[in-house]
């Protein structure tokens, strides 16, 4: 049986004038290209199939027929790879990847001064129903558009609702016959509907199945950043965030979350891994922002926190996390309703081109400690992190892992992590050394460990 994974931006390559608000996708910029990757969850070999579709969509713009990838390893894709993709005309595509055994996609787009990572999504994380924490017009110079890919072999109708405070619509969008695995773009750079400096929250809905991404980009003295995250098909009581910086070396995180009840208001407790708290009421519909370099309780500096947050009054809620330092560096993840003993990573590096990742896993157990396994694809060696306390979270950056110390130069893998109890993971990828440190550019793209 195949499997499939949809992947919303697989090819963009826009030319257009860096800094105009205008509708620009994923961000003003130009030459936007994609690296992604496909790993196999499988010890068996897989065979894939990836067809790429444009607005059009129902017949493939273009394919690569087959794709034979080794038990658990991986395939790594570059758009401006003109040996694989030279017959492909520039535009903004959407794919399907079709394997014969369970794999996972991350994808990752950039410019030359912006970069941002989403994931390929499969048959379960696909739906009718989406949901999207953070939307923006000039949000203190922040600008958002979605993207919604058609997953099925037929035309759909697609709504997306923009949710201001309380929950009321103040904008719908609709595009009506989007046609077989094709995307569509919502965007809301200077829609005169809504309005400068405040946060916004989305309900995207369809007559079939979508996938969708968000992205955010800043203009003005955040010039540069890109965030990308997935919206979600469905919330919970409990969700959990591995990656909360007040000044980490020099990075800041804030927290988003949203209640996705159409009636009631939803009472948010966020604890945090040392301890510390904050509470909110979230009315139906929209979200609310938890600043965290603001956070009473959570001291300043190189000291990586964690975060469970919990609708008390049993409402579902979402939450998602930016990240970003004073070098322009920005991303995004989505937080986690549940964990997995067995946590899959397809892109982590080491000395990558100037490139670095690192591995953070937080334990979702409320009372006992977590061990955490670490394996890369062709290295020998096992890194262990650990004990991790109750709602804790412990790192590992690839470049100062042991367990990686043979494998050189430029170094891309993938990863297989292993827990006695169920934890969630969050992989940045930086450049952290060199004159590339502390260059205002942004080169910081995450994207959410897949469980299995």
């Amino acid at each position: 049986m195949k499997r499939k994974l949809f992947i919303v931006l697989a090819l963009v390559v826009l030319l257009s004038a860096i800094g105009s608000v205008s509708a620009q996708i994923p961000a003003p910029g130009t030459g936007f290209q994609t690296a992604f990757n496909i790993q196999n969850l499988s010890s068996n070999q897989t065979t894939c199939a990836i067809n790429f579709y444009d607005s059009a969509g129902v017949t493939p713009a273009f394919s690569i027929p087959s794709v034979i990838i080794a038990g658990n390893d991986k395939a790594d894709f570059y758009t401006g790879n003109d040996a694989v993709f030279g017959g492909m005309s520039p535009g903004q595509y959407s794919a399907v990847v079709s394997c014969d055994q369970e794999v996972a996609a991350v994808v990752n787009y950039s410019d030359g001064n912006s970069a941002a990572s989403s994931a390929g999504l499969g048959d379960s994380a696909i739906g009718t129903n989406f949901f999207a924490p953070g939307i923006y017009d000039n949000y203190y110079n922040f600008y958002s558009n979605i993207v919604v890919q058609n997953t099925t072999g037929s035309s759909v109708n697609i709504t997306v609702d923009i949710l201001g405070a309380g929950g009321s619509v103040v904008k719908t969008y609709t595009e009506n016959n989007v046609p077989a695995y094709a995307s569509v773009v919502f965007d809301q750079t200077d829609d005169p509907d809504l309005n400068t400096n405040v946060p916004y929250s989305a309900r995207i809905t369809g007559t079939g199945n979508l996938a969708a991404v968000v992205n955010i980009y800043g203009l003005g003295n955040v010039d540069q950043q890109l965030y990308a995250y997935n919206p979600f098909a469905a919330g919970a009581t409990e969700m959990f965030a591995p990656i909360i910086m007040n000044n980490y070396y020099g990075y800041n995180s804030a927290l988003s979350v949203q209640n996705i009840d159409t009636a009631q208001t939803a009472n948010v407790t966020v604890t945090y891994s040392n301890g510390a708290s904050e509470t909110a009421n979230i009315g139906p519909g929209s979200a609310h922002v938890f600043l965290n370099f603001l956070t009473p309780g959570l001291p300043a500096g190189n000291t990586l926190y964690s975060a469970k947050v919990e609708s008390t009054n049993s409402v579902p809620v979402v939450a998602l996390v930016n990240q970003s330092n004073n070098y322009n560096r920005a991303a995004s993840y989505i937080g986690f309703a549940s964990g997995a003993v067995t946590i899959n990573t397809p892109i982590v590096l080491r000395q990558y081109y100037g490139y670095e990742s690192s591995i953070t896993c937080q334990n979702l157990s409320p009372s006992a400690n977590a061990s955490i396994d670490i394996n890369y694809s062709g290295v020998s060696g096992t890194t262990t992190l650990g004990p991790v306390a109750p709602n804790g979270t412990a790192s590992i950056v690839q470049l100062f892992d042991p367990t990686l110390n043979g494998v050189g130069n430029n170094w891309i893998g993938s990863a297989v992590i292993t827990a006695n109890q169920d934890v969630v993971c969050v992989v940045n990828q930086d450049i952290i050394t060199g004159p590339g440190a502390t260059t205002s550019q942004d080169v910081l793209q995450s994207y959410e460990g897949i469980g299995n």
